[in-house]
């Protein structure tokens, strides 16, 4: 590999680092706006929550040109190497490694761990979010029904497993 690809190779790995410093910080927001989401659930603050999704919305198709980017930038990296065989993030970090730009493999290392942090918590984030949403519909059903005059009970049979008895007044 002459000088002139390694100094391409070098810039490619850095956007990318940019790229996936972009990445967290667009995660980093998502997953305030989840956390916003949840309060305003809990507030029953509809037009606040209305607001908020509409919000994540954006921040949600910011990342999915991100992916774009990122898709082509790797495409560019697998251009510029003799393996072609970049795929992933831990690709594009022993590359850096091979290069020897030490510095650009450990941001990125760094940047990725970030990454999956907030990734993780986004999706523990959502998934109380989700429970507590169906809390509320359940809430909602039972209400709907003390209303029409039926109330549905859970009972436990012989075999242990659940059954509704309706009662009607």
């Amino acid at each position: 590999m002459n000088e002139k690809s390694q100094i391409v190779l070098r810039l490619k790995l850095t956007e990318l680092n940019d790229l996936w410093q972009e990445y967290c910080q667009f995660h980093s927001n998502l997953y305030e706006l989840t956390c916003d989401e949840y309060m305003h659930l809990l507030s029953s603050d509809i037009d606040a929550l209305d607001d908020i999704l509409v919000e994540k919305n954006k921040v949600i198709e910011h990342i999915k040109s991100l992916e774009d980017k990122r898709s082509l930038t790797l495409q560019e990296l697998n251009e510029l190497t003799e393996e072609n065989n970049i795929v992933k993030i831990n690709d594009v970090i022993n590359l850096a490694k091979k290069l020897g730009d030490q510095s650009e493999a450990t941001r990125l290392e760094k940047l990725n761990l970030l990454l999956l942090d907030v990734i993780e918590k986004i999706q523990e984030q959502n998934k109380m979010n989700q429970m507590f949403l169906n809390r509320a519909i359940h809430s909602l059903k039972e209400l709907k029904e003390s209303f029409s005059g039926r109330k549905t009970f859970k009972t436990y049979g012989a075999t242990g497993v659940t059954r509704s008895n309706n009662v009607s007044p």
